[in-house]
C-alpha cells in the first residue's frame, strides 16, 4: 500500500514538472516569433497608371536561305575539255564554266548546214523553173519539205554546240564544282551556283498572328553574327496555306550587299514585328499585379497606405498591361515590394 502512494506522488510530480516545461516553452515561443511593427512603413516601389499606346514586339527566328541556288547539269554528253571556274568564284551572268568537246557536232553541223544550202537552192531553181510548166505542185511541196527539215536539223545542232559551253546562268558565287577536264558527263551535276545578293529569311507564324504581316512591309531583322545592328528587310510572300501546326510561312527578303553587315545562307536570323494592340489606354506595369489571370488584384496607394483593389486586364505585352476596369489615370500602384505588403500597411516609396 505504502509502494503505491510513493508511485502515484512521483507521476503526479512528473505530471507537474512537464506541464511546467511546456508552458514556460510556449511563453519562449511566443516571446521569439515575429511580430511586425503596424506602424512601421513598407519600402516599396510605385508605378502610375497612364492612358498611352500599347506596343507589342512580336518576334520570330527562321534560317537565311540563298535567294537564288542552281545546280548545273551539262544538257549535251561528251567530254570536258576545260574547266573555267574554281569553288568560290564570284561570276556573272554568261560567263563560261565549263567546255563540252564539240568537234563532232561542228561536223554534223557543217554537212547539215550544206544541206540547208543545198536545198534552198534547189528549191529556187525548181521555183523558177515553175513558172514555165516544166515543174509539178507536187515536186516543189517535196523540196520545200526537204528545206524546213535541213533548216531544223541545223537549228538542232547549233543549239547543242551552245549547250557545249556550260555558262553562269546569273551572277553569283561558285558554291560547288564536281568536273575536271578529261571526264565525260552529261548525266549528273557539275556545279553549283548561289546568289547571295539577296537572302530569304523562312520563318513560321502563328494562325493568329499571320494577318500582321503584309506583302511589301519592311520588317527589322537581327542576327547573332551582327548583336545590337538592326538590319531591314521586306515581306516578300505569306502563304495561304497553313501546316497541321496551324503555322504559316512567311518569306523575308534581304538585301546583302553591304559588307559591313554580310551574312550566309544558313545562318539564324530574327524577325522583329512592332505592333500597336491597342491605341489610347489606361496602361500599368505588369509586375504591379497581383492573384491570377482570371482575378488580378494591384496595390493602390492613397493618403500613405497600400489600399488591395480587384481590377480587369485587357491585353499585354512583355513589360505592360492594359486596365479594362478598377483604375483611373494617374492612380499610383505598387510596383515591387509586396512581399512585406497587406491591406492598409503604411508605406514609403522609394525610387
Amino acid at each position: 500500500m505504502k509502494t503505491k502512494i510513493i508511485l502515484s506522488s512521483l507521476i503526479a510530480v512528473l505530471f507537474v514538472s512537464v506541464a511546467f516545461k511546456l508552458k514556460n516553452n510556449k511563453r519562449v515561443v511566443e516571446e521569439n516569433v515575429y511580430r511586425p511593427d503596424a506602424n512601421k512603413k513598407v519600402l516599396v516601389q510605385a508605378d502610375t497608371a497612364i492612358v498611352k499606346s500599347l506596343q507589342k514586339t512580336f518576334t520570330y527566328t527562321g534560317t537565311f536561305a540563298a535567294f537564288r541556288e542552281v545546280m548545273l547539269v551539262p544538257q549535251v554528253h561528251g567530254e570536258v575539255e576545260a574547266v573555267y571556274f574554281d569553288e568560290g568564284d564570284h561570276v556573272v551572268t554568261g560567263s563560261r564554266l565549263v567546255q563540252i568537246d564539240d568537234d563532232l557536232l561542228q561536223a554534223q553541223y557543217s554537212s547539215a548546214a550544206a544541206t540547208y544550202e543545198n536545198a534552198k537552192r534547189n528549191l529556187e531553181r525548181y521555183e523558177g523553173a515553175s513558172q514555165s510548166g516544166g515543174v509539178s505542185n507536187l515536186q516543189l511541196d517535196n523540196l520545200r519539205l526537204t528545206l524546213v527539215n535541213a533548216q531544223a536539223q541545223v537549228k538542232q545542232l547549233a543549239k547543242q554546240i551552245e549547250w557545249s559551253n556550260l555558262v553562269a546562268p546569273f551572277t553569283g558565287t561558285m558554291t560547288l564544282r564536281d568536273v575536271e577536264p578529261g571526264s565525260v558527263v552529261g548525266s549528273g551535276a557539275v556545279a553549283r551556283i548561289t546568289d547571295l545578293s539577296q537572302l530569304k529569311l523562312e520563318i513560321s507564324v502563328p494562325e493568329k498572328e499571320v494577318f500582321l504581316f503584309h506583302e511589301g512591309d519592311s520588317i527589322a531583322i537581327e542576327t547573332d553574327l551582327y548583336p545590337g545592328k538592326t538590319l531591314w528587310g521586306k515581306t516578300d510572300q505569306v502563304a495561304d496555306r497553313g501546316d497541321n501546326a496551324h503555322n504559316y510561312s512567311v518569306r523575308i527578303l534581304l538585301k546583302n550587299t553591304d559588307p559591313a553587315s554580310l551574312l550566309k545562307a544558313g545562318m539564324y536570323g530574327t524577325a522583329l514585328l512592332n505592333k500597336g494592340m491597342k491605341d489610347e489606354t489606361l496602361v500599368i506595369l505588369r509586375t504591379s499585379l497581383l492573384g491570377s489571370a482570371k482575378d488580378p488584384h494591384v496595390f493602390v496607394i492613397r493618403d500613405g497606405k497600400a489600399a488591395l483593389r480587384s481590377i480587369r486586364t485587357g491585353h499585354a505585352n512583355d513589360t505592360s498591361i492594359e486596365v479594362v476596369e478598377g483604375l483611373q489615370a494617374g492612380d499610383i500602384v505598387v510596383a515591387s515590394g509586396h512581399i512585406n505588403l497587406s491591406n492598409g500597411s503604411p508605406v514609403e516609396i522609394v525610387k
